[in-house]
């Protein structure tokens, strides 16, 4: 938490060396089949940088969520009809449980 605390206070403060901060809300609803899972909805708000230009670009972002705190470190790359996107995405919920985390990757050929 410390660490997130030091994180958002750079990004707040050195806002002109960045190439484009910016504050996201992600808001994830869990289904079983067709039944809503009330209990399991996820609020998070991650602050985060954009670095790069429109076809390379890399990203960051931390930040609180309902049950703890998460991050994403993400990338994505044009080049002609092609397009690749990867992320890394965390969180922790308490001090006891580990990380979880997944890794995405996307390829996208454009007509």
């Amino acid at each position: 938490m410390k660490y997130m605390l030091t994180f958002i206070s750079l990004m707040v403060f050195s806002g002109a060396a960045m190439a484009g901060p910016y504050v996201e809300y992600k808001n994830d609803l869990r289904f079983l089949d067709d039944e809503f899972l009330s209990d399991d909805t996820v609020h998070h708000l991650r602050f985060g940088t954009l670095l790069g230009d429109s076809d390379k670009n890399l990203y960051f972002e931390v930040g609180p969520r309902t049950d703890g705190y998460s991050g994403e470190v993400g990338y994505k790359i044009k080049n002609g009809p092609l397009t690749f996107k990867g992320k890394w995405e965390g969180s922790k919920i308490d001090e006891v449980d580990p990380i979880g985390s997944k890794l995405e990757t996307e390829i996208r050929f454009s007509f």
